[in-house]
């Protein structure tokens, strides 16, 4: 078997400096078959929330490698969230046989409902990944990191801490943060520059992290998408702030922004590749999940564009692996040894009264 395209992409990789962008060095692996290619066929109906680049790349390489490798094309239709999915599972009409869920409890709570379908482990090779980053009904992909990121020209010294962003006189500007406390890492950030240890982050003291926002409420630049973040720093529209961790590195590798970020404090949680339990090419979509856990050349060529490793863990993956101008900006390693995991139950059980209280305070 072989994957010309990720390999194209992997082909330059020494001589990347500052612009790295799509390749890595080659691992010489080649992935094993999952099967003949004759016992699949068709389209699979990709349910992705994530879309712009990541569906790029994804296309480019590991999507890529799989058509080549059984001519099952896969096709995007990007959702913002996962309710389209849970309608359309209630309805008992479901076009999709790939999954793409925000998160861990999305995907545990569709399992719950009966709406997704068992990863066939005959097929799959879960034994390749992590311990705890798959479960019987999904696998845990593109790791996203909230981190502390700056412009390295607006500042003498580096800020080090979350507190670093109510610090106006050090580190002087406005700041981004999303406006969505879920995935932007918010709260947290405000209680961990409060003196809040991080084992006791949870359950969250929203009051608290409010009164602590509201000390910079007026300094806030706030993003709503992954596009605008970095156009907020590119267009100087703020100096510092926090951000995904994979947009930080596309600013840097790709528009050539002065972008640094620290993990310290920063938080990280997983998305989630499910199938639904009514999908309408089950088959392909189990083959698909095999081939990119064996798809080591493709991993590598996805992440080192987009530094959210899919699938999240692989069982000798390090980061050494990948081109080094990128290994800053991947939630693995040391590079999370001070970072959070995010409480993704917490947010399961109490998202719309932190929603509610942290929109009317946006509003006031």
């Amino acid at each position: 078997m072989t994957h010309t395209r990720s390999r194209s992409l992997l082909a330059g990789a020494g001589l990347l400096v500052t612009a790295l962008a799509v390749t890595a060095c080659s691992t010489g692996s080649t992935p094993e078959s999952t099967g003949d290619a004759q016992d699949i066929s068709g389209d699979i109906l990709f349910y992705d929330t994530s879309g712009g680049t990541v569906w790029e790349q994804l296309d480019a390489t590991l999507f890529a490698d799989f058509t080549a490798d059984t001519g099952v094309t896969v096709t995007d239709d990007y959702n913002e969230a996962a309710t389209k999915f849970f309608g359309a599972a209630e309805a008992g009409q479901v076009p999709w046989s790939l999954l793409f869920l925000p998160t861990v409890n999305d995907a545990a709570t569709a399992a719950e409902q009966g709406f997704l379908a068992k990863i066939d482990t005959s097929v799959v090779p879960v034994d390749k990944l992590v311990d705890g980053t798959y479960s019987d009904y999904g696998i845990e992909v593109g790791t996203f990191g909230m981190v502390l990121a700056w412009d390295a020209e607006a500042y003498d010294t580096a800020p080090t801490s979350m507190s670093d962003l109510w610090d106006l006189d050090a580190f002087p500007g406005k700041r981004c943060f999303f406006n969505n406390p879920q995935y932007g890492w918010t709260l947290e950030a405000a209680l961990l520059a409060d003196g809040v240890a991080p084992d006791d982050l949870y359950p969250l003291d929203v009051d608290r992290a409010l009164a602590k926002l509201d000390e910079i409420k007026g300094d806030i630049t706030w993003w709503t998408s992954g596009a605008q973040s970095i156009e907020s720093f590119e267009n100087g529209s703020c100096d510092i702030g926090i951000l995904w961790a994979n947009r930080a590195n596309s600013a840097k590798a790709d528009n050539g922004f002065p972008m640094e970020i620290t993990w310290d404090e920063g938080g990280y949680s997983n998305s989630v590749w499910s199938i639904p339990a009514d999908a309408p090419n089950v088959a392909a979509a189990q083959a698909l999940l095999a081939n990119v856990i064996e798809n080591k050349d493709g991993q590598i060529a996805f992440a080192s564009k987009i530094p959210t490793p899919i699938p999240a863990s692989v069982i000798g993956v390090e980061p050494s692996d990948f081109p080094e101008a990128v290994q800053p900006f991947l939630p693995v390693g040391s590079n999370i040894d001070n970072a959070i995991r995010q409480d993704t139950d917490y947010y399961a059980e109490n998202l719309d009264a932190v929603l509610d209280a942290f929109n009317r305070w946006v509003g006031q």
